[in-house]
């Protein structure tokens, strides 16, 4: 179908423009008539224009700029403003090219009477089931002003975390990155010009030189077929990942794992307690609210887990109940929902183990981090001092005969 770019004007405001895709020009001029814009252009995309508009299609909208948006929308529908106007406000300051897009398809859809709740869930990649849920009970109870703060804190408070995990990662990853970058330039490159330096000598060399050289005369040769290796069962590694039992098989791994699969928990039980107790506060019944707190779990282990919570609740079970038996939900978990139930306050206690969960994630980083820079350190200085013991041997050796 072909694609017409248009520059459209509404009101007093400034000239918006825009694609879309359309049968003719005039289908086109139509439709932004309908949708209440005077047209000032409209024009069939050229060759060039088009791939524009695939480069605008692989931008990617990030969290923060949901976030972003998200705020926006509060701010403005919180200042008494219809939230057609308030999208239509919005499109013309989003920055993000394919964010644009999206609140312009939204602002469209629910011109054409759709509920925002409706025209979210037509966007499934950038809006979660959990969103579009507190938006309809926003609507519905004629709050959607609260709701959508309570989606911005939720947003803000798993965009802090992620940022606090990124951050504490990238200087180990760094330190690896370069220290094996390092080592195969050496293997490859520059040990082996040492190396027929020491063959014109015809001495005995030390075991740790006749290792590296060794090694230096295989990567010498066949550094290509290093790389092919690695990138073939890297290839090998994300292709088993992203089937549905390599997947899990590397979730329930990922929990095993020392020090790491803690942190893994503890943020997957952040966001379990978080996402739970802010579908109970929006008068989300219990089993809905856990069917969806199940899709946005990342780890499938425990998704698992939350799932057949769902049966056991649905069975009669209370929620602390089904939590007992339940591999990868700590103690105190299970006994701060037997308190909730208790008390009445499930909603405002799940919130707490959240935040106590958030407090442990980020001491949790700080100590993987924390451990995992002196071990890299480490590793490589163990790694670059074999190899220059493997080249200062022989040197010491030949210099002993000579003298």
């Amino acid at each position: 179908m072909p694609r017409y770019q248009y520059e459209v004007k509404k009101g007093p405001g400034k000239p918006t423009t825009g694609v879309m895709e359309a049968d003719s020009q005039r289908a086109a001029v139509i439709r932004l008539r309908d949708m209440g814009y005077f047209p000032i252009s409209v024009e069939e995309m050229t060759g060039e224009e088009k791939q524009d508009s695939v480069k605008h299609a692989l931008t990617r909208i990030r969290l923060k700029d949901r976030n972003v948006f998200f705020r926006q929308l509060a701010n403005l529908i919180e200042s008494g403003m219809p939230i057609t106007r308030a999208l239509s406000t919005l499109v013309e300051q989003a920055e993000n090219p394919k964010l644009r897009k999206v609140i312009e398809q939204l602002r469209h859809d629910v011109q054409q009477g759709s509920t925002f709740a409706d025209a979210l869930e037509r966007h499934p990649k950038l809006f979660s089931v959990m969103i579009c849920n507190m938006v309809r009970a926003g609507e519905t109870g004629g709050m959607l002003e609260g709701v959508l703060w309570r989606i911005v804190a939720f947003g803000e408070q798993e965009e802090e975390l992620r940022g606090k995990a990124v951050g504490a990662m990238v200087y180990p990853a760094f330190l690896l990155l370069v220290g094996c970058v390092s080592v195969f330039i050496l293997l490859s490159f520059v040990f082996p010009k040492f190396v027929l330096v020491l063959a014109d000598f015809h001495a005995k060399l030390p075991l740790p030189t006749r290792i590296v050289m060794g090694v230096c005369e295989f990567m010498g040769s066949y550094w290509w077929l290093v790389l092919l290796g690695l990138a073939g069962v890297i290839g090998a590694v994300l292709y088993y990942v992203r089937t549905e039992s390599g997947r899990k098989a590397f979730d329930r791994l990922i929990l095993r794992l020392p020090v790491f699969g803690g942190v893994v928990q503890r943020y997957e039980m952040a966001k379990f307690a978080r996402t739970f107790g802010t579908l109970l506060d929006n008068g989300v019944p219990i089993l809905n609210a856990l069917r969806i707190t199940a899709d946005t779990i990342t780890n499938t282990a425990i998704t698992a887990e939350v799932d057949r919570l769902h049966g056991r609740v649905t069975e009669g079970e209370s929620m602390s109940e089904g939590l007992r038996h339940a591999q990868h939900f700590p103690p105190m978990v299970v006994n701060m929902f037997a308190i909730g139930e208790e008390s009445g306050r499930l909603g405002a206690v799940t919130k707490r183990i959240a935040e106590a969960y958030d407090a442990e994630v980020d001491r949790a980083v700080k100590a993987m981090a924390a451990l995992l820079e002196p071990m890299m350190i480490v590793l490589m200085g163990v790694v670059v001092g074999f190899l220059v013991i493997a080249m200062l041997l022989p040197m010491l050796t030949l210099s002993s005969s000579i003298s």
